[in-house]
């Protein structure tokens, strides 16, 4: 019995002490600006859970977020059209962003790419939206 109460608390331990690690460092830009769009790398604490009790925690995570555009720009008018300034990108093209590769660097890529397409396709995301994404075409230049 003593042996279940130590690796309970062991368990306990290791939750309260796994909120406290830092994010996977971004390997890329923390900031750029690419077809009249500025994205950049913002940590927000992210809910997990529940753990023993019922409580929830949160970690720290690192995502990127529509944070402005170039005034004109036909990508700016669409972003502000549909109230996109502030949101996340969850995805660009399909492909998940990763922090081991650069989340910035993902979309500086896809946005340059030379795959004849002529549009970007990101998917956008409002923590106050009922966790539904939006997902809109920009145009590469």
């Amino acid at each position: 019995m003593r042996f279940l109460v130590v690796c309970f608390a062991f368990t306990l331990a290791g939750f309260s002490a796994r909120a406290d690690v830092a994010p996977e460092p971004d390997h890329g830009p923390p900031i750029a600006t690419v077809a009249g769009l500025d994205f950049a790398v913002q940590t927000v604490e992210e809910e997990k859970g529940p753990v023993v009790g019922g409580r929830y925690y949160s970690e720290p995570e690192q995502v990127v977020v529509l944070t402005g555009c170039t005034a004109g720009h036909p990508n700016c008018k669409l972003a502000k059209s549909k109230n996109l300034i502030g949101m996340e990108v969850l995805s660009v093209d399909d492909e998940s962003l990763h922090p081991e590769i650069g989340m910035v660097r993902q979309i500086i890529n896809n946005f340059s790419g030379k795959t004849g397409k002529r549009t970007v396709a990101l998917e956008l995301f409002s923590r106050g939206s009922n966790n539904e994404s939006i997902r809109v075409s920009f145009a590469r230049k």
